[in-house]
């Protein structure tokens, strides 16, 4: 048999009796026989907590963790006591079981000093995660421990970022807890906060989300809130809250206040990496909202176009202009996207000015794959802003341009040998592949294609039918209506204006007084095409004022005989022409009819004539 010794037979004695108040009685006998030995207070404290009462087990348990957590090697059964205890303070009110609630009951006993021992205890013997979440539980519960232990949960937080749960631990907890008692941190540290708090905020943003305005709006504010926390810790001037309905150059001019008060090597100031780099992602992504209408069925693209009414076409390929645009909008594109497209330019040309502010913001926005595709769209735009024309059809042509649209690629090519005054064959015939390729949208037609003084004017351009109709035509007519000072311009190019100024009447009615001018002075004008194409009020009336008030003047058109097809030149088979001079009554009967035909048709949608045979007769040699 055992030999027991004193502490353990008492211990024993007490296990054995069914009698609480018995087993109470050998119980404190050992602890004042034998005060240190811990099995005696332990087993005090295990009868204390069987008989639930909350009072006495907190008083022996707080005598056991300060007389014994010193220790070499603190008992195992007090670790995993301790360890059920914390667990139960983790858990959401409510939810717990009878034990983990006399837990809880049981901390409220327990002076604050003993508590932090058994949080700190705890946290010594757990692994990383444990530890955190352990070290969080004390902050919570003694704030004034933050300047204390912050510095190091926020450290081993960062370090293990990339482990799942450490970063949200670090965003959604450790931040909140410590945001409005900022603690010393070196600078590093606070730099590597901001850092995987923007890209936790930005990947959260972009994830696919229900109630998508107000998340986003959520991150915003949150991600500002950062900047202003990490401002406090290291010093910085104060920047400026996020309000969604501020115009972004208010921001662009705080950071250009920065730059000027920055000492005289600001790529070094971190304030004007981190203020830079996040008016530049709000700035962008809002010009990427901008450039994505919601259509009734699918999501119509805005792009940069490069305005009509002061472009000087040449065949000579011109230089990159270099002034700075002016950008305006069309239709329902958000008037403040000019502003967000300026503001994304000049933090990214502050960003790039040296080789180390251009490390750290790539640094920075690498690790969010979900920028790509805007950064790939910005910088088509980009190049198209500051006129590196080279450069742009370079990126339509790249590999990372795959994801733009046939359309898209092909307007902007359009777009792009227009100003680069490539006026050819393949224009034409890029010209002829947008229109074989118009959206199903209708949308409205333009209202700033054509604009005055500005050196360079670009275009905010829905890509819906109207729009890219609108810019095609408007081109012709700039390229074309510089002929009509030729004497030998054919009647041809005239018809083929007339038809061309149809489509935003009168907005180009002053070509139309010219070209009937020319009909006069030369007395006649032949156009094969008009019964087809030109059903304008304002010009079937010019020609029936011509028709009965100037016999002089000889007017040819051609009409599509029953069973026939639209006449494409003189004498073609199924059509026969019509004309003014020297007819009979039955042609002039037929002239009328003709007339009150095209007059039937005025209100027709300019849109929806057939452009097959008129894009086969217009000779692109004209232009």
């Amino acid at each position: 048999m055992e030999v027991l010794s004193s502490e353990k037979y008492l211990i024993a004695r007490a296990k054995e009796t069914t009698d609480p108040y018995t087993a109470k009685a050998w119980i404190i006998a050992a602890k004042t026989l034998f005060p240190n030995d811990f099995g005696v207070q332990f087993e005090a404290y295990e009868i204390e907590k069987n008989a639930k009462n909350f009072e006495e087990a907190a008083k022996c348990l707080s005598y056991i963790i300060m007389t014994f957590q010193n220790a070499h090697k603190t008992p195992a059964s007090l670790l995993n006591e301790i360890s059920c205890m914390t667990s139960a303070l983790r858990v959401p009110e409510g939810t717990t079981t009878p034990e983990q609630d006399f837990f809880v009951r049981m901390f409220q006993y327990i002076s604050y000093e003993v508590q932090h021992k058994i949080l700190m205890l705890t946290a010594a013997h757990s692994n990383s995660m444990d530890h955190c979440r352990l070290i969080l539980l004390l902050l919570k519960r003694f704030p004034q421990a933050i300047s204390t232990h912050a510095p190091r949960l926020l450290e081993t937080l960062v370090q293990n970022s990339t482990i799942p749960g450490f970063k949200e631990m670090l965003v959604q907890e450790a931040i909140p807890m410590v945001y409005n008692r900022p603690p010393d941190l070196p600078h590093k540290l606070v730099h590597q906060i901001m850092a995987i708090c923007f890209e936790y905020h930005l990947n959260q943003m972009l994830a696919e989300t229900e109630d998508k305005a107000r998340v986003t709006a959520e991150c915003w504010r949150k991600i500002f809130e950062m900047l202003e926390f990490c401002g406090k810790i290291l010093k910085w001037e104060p920047f400026m809250p996020y309000k969604k309905g501020w115009s972004k150059d208010i921001y662009w001019q705080k950071i250009i206040q920065l730059v000027q008060s920055a000492p005289p090597r600001p790529s070094e100031n971190k304030q004007i990496l981190f203020c830079a780099t996040i008016v530049f992602v709000l700035s962008l992504q809002e010009y990427i909202n901008f450039s994505r209408l919601k259509g009734k069925d699918n999501e119509i693209e805005v792009i940069l176009v490069e305005s009509l009414k002061e472009l000087k076409i040449d065949m000579k390929r011109r230089e990159p202009v270099l002034e700075i645009p002016q950008v305006v909008v069309n239709g329902p594109v958000n008037p403040d996207a000019p502003n967000c497209l300026v503001t994304s330019y000049n933090c990214w040309q502050l960003l790039h000015s040296n080789e180390i502010l251009k490390a750290d913001f790539t640094q920075l926005i690498i690790c969010i794959p979900a920028l790509s595709l805007w950064i790939q769209k910005f910088l088509i735009d980009l190049s198209v802003y500051v006129g590196q024309h080279e450069e742009t059809h370079s990126l339509l042509q790249s590999q990372n341009s795959r994801s733009m649209s046939q359309l898209e690629k092909d307007v902007r090519l359009f777009g792009l040998a227009l100003v680069q005054g490539t006026i050819n064959v393949p224009l034409f015939e890029l010209m002829n592949s947008i229109l074989q390729n118009l959206p199903s949208t209708n949308g409205t037609y333009l209202q700033n294609v054509s604009l005055s003084p500005a050196p360079r004017v670009l275009m905010l351009m829905p890509l819906t039918k109207r729009a890219i109709l609108h810019y095609i035509v408007q081109t012709l007519i700039t390229l074309l209506k510089a002929k009509l000072v030729d004497p030998e311009c054919t009647n041809a190019l005239l018809g083929n204006l007339l038809v061309l100024c149809q489509l935003n009447w009168p907005h180009e009615s002053t070509i139309v007084e010219i070209i009937f001018e020319i009909i006069k002075s030369r007395r006649q004008f032949s156009y094969l095409h008009a019964t087809s194409y030109i059903i304008n009020v304002e010009m079937i009336e010019e020609f029936m004022y011509l028709w009965q008030n100037c016999p002089d003047v000889k007017l040819e058109f051609a009409v599509a005989q029953p069973g026939g097809g639209l006449a494409a030149g003189a004498g073609a088979a199924g059509s026969r022409r019509i004309g003014t001079r020297g007819a009979d009554r039955g042609v002039k009967e037929d002239f009328k009819q003709v007339i009150r035909g095209q007059m039937a048709r005025a209100n027709e949608d300019r849109t929806s004539l057939p452009t097959e045979n008129f894009g086969s007769s217009f000779d692109s040699a004209e232009a």
